[in-house]
């Protein structure tokens, strides 16, 4: 495994990127897979004096030519991860890298269940491939049925205008692991609205990211059931809206409550009542028994002899439960 520390398309040669190999040997015809994507084998090594090597061990830059898509500095090189990971979209890829919108094109099948799942994107850097592993694997466990964390990008070294770009592009926030950041880089963030989380503790990235994704939960909604109103007489009717009169038959009515409309015992439609008013006062709440006039807003148009069905409904905030 290693990192990328230089990439560029030369004219004669192509894509062409300089990797500083950390961890095991790297060989020529190996498996190019950066960031779980195949980018081709390596077709010929080199090393700073220009030399064809046959392989590259631990701490050597060398000099790589085999890519079917130039890389981005900082991306991690990891041959052994071959067996897990998929071949580069380079239509996808291109597309990516000129900074356009970077959302995959989901399956016909896959539709309903994208808009199910919420994804919180993140740009990652970190200072050690050590952290970054760490950092990735335990993000991957932050995960239910409604929500996950997604990782766009990832790499070591300090944040430059290519994270940032692919920020932007894909909606992701930016974060940082004992890292620095290059001042093009915060400009771009501020230009372009990226919002970027600097951390030093792997503890504190997982429960930023637990926090924001318990942002994305859908709320409950626990609906309350309040009372009927029996509408005797049609005082105003205009656009939107209508005054009537009626009187409590069960429970209460609350202001601002929402109601169903009920004819002839089915539900015909639904609407809000934004006042309510008992001989010419008006008040938060009408008990059971009494007449009074209401502000009816909807659509709909009432009749006497209609039944409005009132209710309120309270959301209740979700905690983060993990799989």
């Amino acid at each position: 495994a290693g990192t990328v520390i230089e990439a560029h398309v030369d004219k004669g040669q192509g894509p062409v990127a300089t990797v500083l190999v950390q961890t095991g040997t790297l060989k020529v015809n190996d498996p190019l897979v950066v960031n779980g994507e195949i980018y081709g084998k390596v077709r010929a090594m080199k090393n700073y004096r220009g030399d064809n090597m046959t392989e590259a061990k631990p701490s050597t830059p060398v000099r790589i030519l085999g890519f079917k898509l130039a890389p981005r500095v900082g991306d991690i090189l990891d041959v052994g991860s071959v067996a897990t990971a998929t071949e580069i979209n380079l239509k996808t890829k291109r597309v990516e890298q000129m900074g356009a919108e970077q959302r995959p094109i989901a399956a016909a099948g896959d539709t309903e269940a994208e808009e199910k799942h919420k994804s919180f994107n993140l740009v990652i850097k970190a200072d050690v491939l050590g952290s970054l592993e760490a950092i990735t694997s335990s993000l991957e466990k932050i995960q239910n049925e409604e929500v996950g964390v997604k990782v766009v990008g990832k790499g070591l070294g300090n944040i430059t205008a290519d994270d940032v770009s692919l920020a932007s592009a894909t909606g992701s926030v930016v974060v940082g692991f004992n890292v620095s950041t290059t001042s093009v880089a915060v400009e771009m963030m501020h230009n372009t609205g990226v919002q970027f989380k600097q951390f030093k503790v792997i503890y504190d990235l997982l429960n930023y990211a637990k926090d924001e994704l318990e942002k994305l939960l859908n709320p409950e909604v626990k609906v309350i059931e309040l009372g009927n109103l029996k509408i005797m007489g049609i005082f105003r009717t205009e656009k939107g809206y209508m005054i009537v009169g009626g009187r409590v038959e069960m429970g209460k009515l609350q202001k601002d409550c929402k109601v169903r409309v009920k004819r002839d015992k089915e539900i015909i439609g639904k609407g809000a009542l934004s006042h309510l008013q008992t001989g010419k006062q008006e008040v938060k709440e009408v008990p059971e028994g009494t007449e009074c006039g209401v502000h009816f807003d909807g659509k709909l148009k009432l009749e006497v002899g209609d039944v409005l069905e009132a209710y309120k409904e309270e959301k209740i905030v979700k905690k983060l439960v993990l799989k």
